[in-house]
């Protein structure tokens, strides 16, 4: 309790040179066409794919380099596989990865993420109390294109190590990267729970919902897009690989 009463859940990625971090992504991306049911009904019989459906898994193998200025370096290599459900292909892809990251989890150079992947950036600068709540607003990018996001985190409990997290976010979406500016601006949702390990020093889990529209109506006639995307991301920080010596005959 004591703990709790003194405000000191600190949430700050830090991990020890050497350490393993291994992790598990699976996505599962649909977006629905929508269209007056007549105009539907004729694309449907015509073949046309109204639901596309996308399926991801990811697996990153990382190792953590030395710190500098206590930003987090992971390098390693990452393989993806993505499915296309409607037209039955998949493609698979293992490819080198470096990436750098502050004790907050904010990208360097700073860029826009997906939106699930910004739930939990801007981690609060100062220890926190369950039932503590912090916000951050930031850019964002979806299937739908991209816009901004206000995401509210609420520390609901600890247990042992493991802080958990809700997060729920709202936001819009004005970037014309699905070439439809007619349907703009759009909406944007995520929502879900991230547990945050503090002795391991990382996010060991999230899992969210996301909820996207292009959606206009005219005329009593409605179009657009609605995207649904379930996340889920598990993440374990093994020990460190003890360092060899720079000269192998170095005792040590």
């Amino acid at each position: 309790m004591l703990l709790l009463a003194s405000c000191t859940i600190a949430l700050a990625l830090h991990l020890q040179p050497g350490s393993h971090v291994v992790e598990h992504s699976t996505y599962d991306d649909r977006v629905r066409w929508v269209l007056p049911p007549d105009k539907l009904a004729g694309f449907e019989r015509a073949g046309v794919v109204i639901t596309e459906d996308t399926q991801t898994s990811i697996v990153a193998l990382a190792t953590a380099a030395a710190p500098l200025r206590d930003m987090l370096t992971l390098n390693g290599t990452i393989s993806t596989t993505v499915t296309d459900v409607p037209r039955r292909r998949t493609q698979h892809n293992t490819s080198a990865f470096s990436t750098t990251i502050t004790p907050r989890n904010d990208p360097l150079p700073a860029q826009a993420l997906d939106l699930e992947g910004s739930a939990m950036i801007e981690l609060p600068a100062q220890p926190l109390c369950v039932g503590q709540v912090w916000k951050t607003h930031v850019p964002v990018k979806t299937t739908l294109g991209s816009g901004t996001a206000t995401i509210e985190h609420k520390v609901v409990s600890i247990e042992g190590s493991l802080v958990e997290v809700d997060v729920t976010g709202v936001g819009t979406i004005t970037g014309r990267e699905y070439n439809l500016p007619h349907l703009l601006p759009g909406s944007l949702s995520i929502s879900g729970k991230a547990w945050f390990d503090v002795g391991a020093g990382m996010i060991s889990q999230e899992s969210y919902l996301v909820r996207n529209r292009l959606i206009k109506t005219v005329h009593d006639s409605t179009i657009g897009f609605i995207e649904t995307e379930t996340v889920d991301v598990t993440t374990h920080v093994g020990k460190p690989t003890a360092m060899l010596p720079a000269d192998p005959r170095t005792k040590r």
